[in-house]
């Protein structure tokens, strides 16, 4: 069974039987935190991988056959059409998408991880916290979970399918293997090297009362609401809590226009994801 101390140690021999982590999400990570990071930079990285390359494509002809345009067949063409921001997501979403691929259980925790992207990224751009960074910590938020399906997959879907009855998977999971996921998760964060600002978000979005970073604020509330929306649906999607100072700290008010705007945005943006 893992304890805390043992973590770092233990992650280091569970990581090596995980898929390997795309590298693409790491360099794009690196240029999240450059503030110069060009196009044509995030674009000759995104023409390493033929999935992201037809990722960007794709959504820029969308675009053009609104307006009856021709099909675009240059990268940088079509990411200079459809901007930055939406680079990024195609190439984070792309790659957590292999990372998972061969995960028996990863079907709803990408869509879960997606959803709660999505309202992240919505809550971000209402309170002034990095779009693309909220994006890609709200994808990588759960990815402790993929530790324990290789750790013993069957006794983990067991206590998943039993909380779906009471919403007890932090405790199951801890009783189970010694941690929970979120602790499990920030560790493999911390191995791959990742900014300080995802591991927290990662280690604290199931904290009821706890605010270590505004991104982590924005990971937290995400979680929420992803599930009050119950998107993608299940039986787990519950909502008993949420965290009022992180939702202080954003100044977020449920009852604005807003912020009623910002939950049908979320809800379509899913439905077009998953369609």
């Amino acid at each position: 069974m893992l304890t805390v101390d043992r973590l770092p140690v233990a992650i280091a021999t569970i990581a090596k039987h995980l898929p390997p982590f795309p590298k693409v999400v790491l360099q794009l990570l690196e240029m999240l935190r450059d503030e110069d990071a060009s196009m044509d930079a995030l674009t000759r990285l995104a023409r390493n991988d033929p999935v992201i390359t037809s990722g960007i494509l794709a959504t820029a002809n969308r675009l053009r056959r609104i307006n009856a345009q021709p099909d675009l067949h240059d990268p940088f063409v079509a990411a200079s059409l459809i901007g930055i921001a939406q680079v990024q997501r195609i190439v984070v979403t792309a790659a957590m998408n292999k990372f998972m691929a061969d995960d028996k259980g990863a079907t709803f925790l990408f869509n879960h991880s997606h959803a709660v992207a999505i309202v992240a990224q919505e809550l971000a751009q209402l309170c002034g916290v990095s779009t693309e960074k909220a994006y890609v910590a709200g994808i990588l938020h759960d990815v402790g979970q993929l530790c324990f399906h290789i750790m013993d997959a069957e006794r983990f879907q067991e206590a998943y399918r039993q909380s779906m009855v009471d919403g007890r998977l932090i405790e199951r999971e801890a009783a189970i293997f010694g941690v929970d996921h979120t602790l499990i998760g920030a560790a493999l964060a911390a191995h791959w090297q990742l900014p300080e600002d995802f591991i927290l978000s990662i280690r604290d979005h199931h904290e009821d009362a706890v605010v270590t970073s505004r991104l982590q604020a924005v990971i937290n509330v995400a979680e929420s609401v992803a599930r009050a929306l119950d998107i993608p649906s299940s039986p787990k999607n519950r909502v008993t809590r949420i965290n009022s100072p992180a939702v202080e700290e954003l100044g977020l008010d449920w009852n604005s226009p807003a912020m009623h705007d910002c939950f049908g945005r979320c809800r379509a943006r899913f439905q077009y994801m998953v369609q």
